[in-house]
């Protein structure tokens, strides 16, 4: 059994005292706040017995420190820097899935540590100029959720892996969230100013993201176009 599979997804809530950890995950859990090494997981409206010996500490954003159209159901929101973070931090327990387009994918280049990348929209075909959004029309992938599922199974992560959804920005990612927890996947969390970041007043994405934030990042070679994997 792979450590992964020992240690349970505790997620998620702003960031508190080191001694504590605000639980979240059921309407009774917000109830309570307690021990960092010694949580385990919520039961109805109690704390279950510790299965392990540690967890996971996430700096995660409050709802209303998300902007509106970057809000996910699930409630789970993190900034791309605290994703960087985490994900140096427990090696082998958080997985990166871009979502992005293949070709904006090379476009933009990808961080360095992406495990899995599922599009989640890719352009329509044949290629169409949308006015409204000054870019080519895109289509969303029917089959998103499942081949995120096929794409955990393949790599030997459970399901119930906590996975950051990274998008150029952060509004595509907050959909997609919802579109894996309808599937049944519990711990998706989306990162609110995505590989990109927000426009500053200058009209660049210079602002905040993957990129702005010093996350490892690198550009992908032209000619890989047609299959982008990690």
């Amino acid at each position: 059994m792979t450590l992964r599979r020992l240690l349970l997804p505790i997620f998620l809530a702003p960031a508190v005292a080191l001694a504590q950890y605000q639980v979240v995950g059921d309407d009774a859990c917000p109830k309570f706040a307690v021990d960092i090494a010694a949580f385990a997981t919520c039961d109805g409206d109690r704390v279950a017995v510790p299965g392990h010996a540690s967890s996971l500490h996430v700096a995660a954003l409050p709802m209303q420190e998300v902007s509106p159209l970057k809000r996910s159901d699930g409630g789970r929101h993190v900034t791309a820097a605290e994703a960087n973070r985490i994900r140096d931090s427990y090696p082998g327990q958080i997985a990166l899935l871009d979502i992005r387009a293949r070709v904006e994918v090379v476009y933009s280049g990808r961080p360095d540590v992406v495990d899995v990348h599922v599009p989640f929209r890719e352009p329509a075909l044949p290629l169409q100029w949308n006015p409204a959004t000054n870019s080519l029309k895109m289509q969303r992938n029917p089959d998103f959720a499942d081949q995120v599922k096929a794409e955990l199974a393949r790599l030997d992560w459970p399901e119930d892996s906590i996975l950051l959804l990274l998008c150029r920005s952060g509004e595509m990612s907050a959909i997609a969230a919802d579109v894996l927890e309808a599937a049944g996947l519990p711990n998706v969390v989306t990162i609110v100013d995505g590989f990109e970041g927000d426009l500053s007043a200058s009209g660049r994405r210079d602002v905040n993201g993957w990129k702005n934030s010093g996350g490892r990042w690198h550009f992908v070679p032209a000619d890989r176009l047609a299959a982008v994997t990690p």
